[in-house]
């Protein structure tokens, strides 16, 4: 109920509450508000009375207002009612004459389509009997032009085609047809014989020797433009696709290029085809040879002389030079299709088609240009189930090549590549040919149209990197082999190097793009999971090597680091100082040890061994030398003069700043010479109470300190002899 209360209501509601409060003895107050608003009301209806003398002038002025507006109301409705019944009496009249009228204008419609119709079949009858009369005329172009009213653009087909008619649709279609046959029949025969005039084909000529008069290639030009106008009806020109096998359907191709192609065809089916001697399975070479020859010899000519008939045709996609050359192309496709099924239960046979096949793609496209859009012979190998025998032979093939080239029996694979004149990455024979046989398969594969058919030969290029990268685990782990670790290690540096750089190439960021997406920010190459396989095997051989060196060396070090060191005497000033005999064999094996490690690794992979062995007898040196023993001042003399002017230029043939490679002996160094006050000072700076690192740091490297923190330098001060003890 309380949904159907009105504003007013609701106003009076509140009026009351408030009048009476929430107090329920204010309930006799009701009879008092009743009596007040019904006085109320009586006044407010007696002045609202337009006859009473005290009635509001405005509400007077309004009321009145009102009626007169009431009474122009009422007579405007009065007049709409009389319309209302003359509308109604003139749309029932018109209604009658709808009626009467409707069937005779049906009938006019049905008239009009009729007599529409009957002069669609007059324009194409009149045509037809035009061209009846034109076709044996003298003039050539006439006949084309009525054609092209026919079956042309803006055409009579073209006007058709949003009719319901059937029937007239397939008279003009089967009239076109008949006209396209028998005006190309009549320009072919004499294209044909102008041809035959100028001695077309043009065989083992240059374009000078072949040079037919201008009147025959004006003529030839002419008759050319009329074929290329001659086309199917809209629609009806996929009806002469050629489809050689499921997967190999060749477009067709225009009169003209058909008619220059004809004598090519007529000569390969004689040479390529039956009991020929020229018909070999096993060479497939020379017929593609010859295709590729009369493609160079003719394709000039052909596209000097009748792209432009064919631009002012209305043939403005397509080349009439690729046209010449795919129809020449697709004689060997048509060849091969034939052939295949024998060649490819042969083995040898099919990989030796496999290599003629990509020659002649890689010719046939940066000779003529030929592109990946247009059918090739390359496409019938690339059907399914010859390609996964391609692929097959391919994997044995690269395998065996791979096995070969590891092979130590005959040679050794590893044998650097002009050792004569040896550059920083000293490769390795067999790194070199396996580089080359992996950018020889991407030859091979990188002119394929389907981007998963490179992405199957990329699999066997990473499968191949893989299986080599084991093989090379294998030789370094035989011990009969006895290769030379340094050897396996230039090899894997030499090929990561030659990844990364493929990995830039515009070949694999488009297999990238291809198989992770143009937005993949994953990896950012297709090499990175192999690289990363390589370096750590490189990284592994490394530290090998670095642990076998340290080992040599620290194994003749005994005797140097059990010197005299806490009671070496002064060396007297008057001589020079020479190294320490005891440290003769051990600096010796390092010299022997850098200079074949120089000699036989990558310049890059001998800086980081020399970096990682360098840090590993920095590291040594302290800990199993320095801090197990005291050294007096002869001693630290001796020292100091072994470090920085024996073993710090040692390694300074190798490195720019020896120094730096030896950081905590350079420190020690430092610390050793130092000034006995200033040292002292040092000490007692390092043992104060300052807990500020700052103040720490800061003292440390006003002395040269470039590694040593505050206790390791602690340390290295107390192995001096000469420092005061302290309580």
């Amino acid at each position: 109920m309380e949904s159907e209360r009105s504003e007013v209501d609701e106003r009076l509601i509140a009026r009351f509450n408030q009048e009476l409060d929430a107090d329920l003895k204010n309930l006799h107050k009701c009879s008092d508000l009743v009596k007040f608003y019904r006085s109320e009301l009586e006044d407010l209806r007696d002045r609202i009375t337009v006859t009473a003398d005290d009635c509001i002038p405005s509400v007077k002025s309004m009321v009145e207002t009102s009626r007169s507006k009431l009474q122009e109301l009422e007579s405007k409705e009065a007049t709409v009612d009389e319309y209302e019944e003359k509308i109604v009496q003139r749309i029932e009249t018109h209604r009658e004459l709808m009626d009467e009228i409707g069937g005779s204008l049906e009938r006019i419609r049905e008239l009009q389509t009729v007599r529409d119709y009957l002069t669609l079949v007059q324009d194409i009858q009149h045509i037809s009997q035009e061209l009846e009369v034109s076709v044996n005329g003298k003039d050539d172009a006439k006949p084309v032009a009525l054609y092209v009213a026919l079956a042309g653009p803006n055409s009579i087909l073209d006007r058709l085609r949003g009719i319901e008619a059937p029937q007239l649709k397939m008279y003009a279609r089967n009239t076109a047809f008949h006209w396209h046959e028998a005006l190309r029949a009549k320009y072919s025969t004499e294209f044909d014989a102008l041809l035959k005039k100028i001695r077309w084909p043009n065989l083992n000529q240059s374009l000078e020797q072949f040079n037919p008069s201008k009147e025959h290639i004006s003529k030839l030009v002419q008759l050319s433009e009329h074929l290329f106008l001659l086309k199917l009806p809209p629609g009806d020109q996929e009806l002469l696709n050629v489809k050689l096998t499921p997967w190999i359907i060749c477009p067709p191709y225009s009169a003209p290029v058909e008619l220059f192609v004809k004598p090519f065809r007529l000569r390969f089916q004689f040479h390529f085809t039956g009991t020929k001697l020229t018909n070999r399975m096993d060479r497939p070479e020379w017929y593609l040879t010859q295709v590729l020859t009369w493609a160079k010899e003719n394709h000039i000519f052909v596209g000097q002389h009748f792209q432009s008939p064919a631009l002012r045709a209305g043939i403005a996609d397509s080349s009439v030079r690729l046209e010449f050359v795919r129809g020449l192309v697709q004689l060997a496709v048509e060849k091969l299709i034939v052939d295949i099924e024998h060649i490819v239960r042969d083995e040898a046979l099919f990989a030796h088609l496999i290599d003629e096949v990509l020659a002649f793609e890689t010719e046939l496209r940066n000779t003529l240009g030929y592109p990946n859009s247009l059918p090739s012979v390359i496409a019938v190998l690339l059907q399914p189930v010859y390609f996964l025998k391609w692929m097959a032979i391919e994997e044995k093939f690269t395998t065996d090549k791979m096995d070969a080239m590891l092979n130590t029996d005959s040679e050794d694979p590893f044998e650097l590549l002009d050792p004569a004149n040896l550059d920083e990455l000293k490769i390795p024979k067999c790194a070199d040919q396996f580089a080359r046989l992996l950018d020889a398969i991407k030859e091979r594969y990188c002119g394929l149209p389907q981007p998963g058919q490179q992405l199957q030969f990329l699999d066997l290029q990473l499968k191949l990197i893989d299986n080599f990268r084991r093989r090379l685990v294998q030789l370094y782990n035989d011990s009969a082999m006895a290769v030379n670790p340094t050897k396996i290690i230039n090899a894997i540096n030499y090929l990561t190097s030659v990844l990364r750089e493929w990995g830039e190439n515009v070949h694999y960021l488009h297999l990238h793009a291809a198989l992770h997406g143009t937005d993949s920010q994953d990896i950012s190459s297709v090499f990175d999971r192999t690289i990363e396989e390589l370096d750590h095997w490189q990284r592994t051989l490394v530290q090998r090597i670095v642990t076998w060196v340290v080992y040599e060396i620290t194994a003749r070090s005994r005797p140097y680091r059990h010197d005299l060191w806490p009671s070496m005497a002064m060396h007297d000033v008057k001589e020079s100082l020479t190294l320490s005999p005891t440290a003769s064999e051990m600096f010796q094996t390092i010299i022997n040890l850098l200079h074949d490690l120089d000699h036989e690794l990558s310049s890059n992979v001998f800086t980081i061994v020399l970096r990682i062995v360098a840090g590993q007898l920095d590291e040594w040196l302290l800990t199993s030398m320095i801090m197990n023993t005291k050294f007096s001042t002869g001693g630290i003399q001796q020292f100091h003069y072994d470090m920085t002017r024996n073993l710090f230029p040692l390694f300074g043939q190798y490195a720019l700043e020896p120094k730096l490679l030896f950081k905590r002996i350079n420190d020690v160094c430092v610390l050793f010479t130092l000034p006995l006050g200033t040292a002292v000072l040092l000490r007692e700076t390092l043992r104060g109470d300052t807990t500020d690192s700052e103040d720490i740091t800061r003292a440390l490297r006003e002395v040269g300190m470039t590694i040593f923190n505050r206790s390791t330098a602690l340390e290295v001060l107390d192995r001096r002899n000469d420092m005061p003890s302290t309580v």
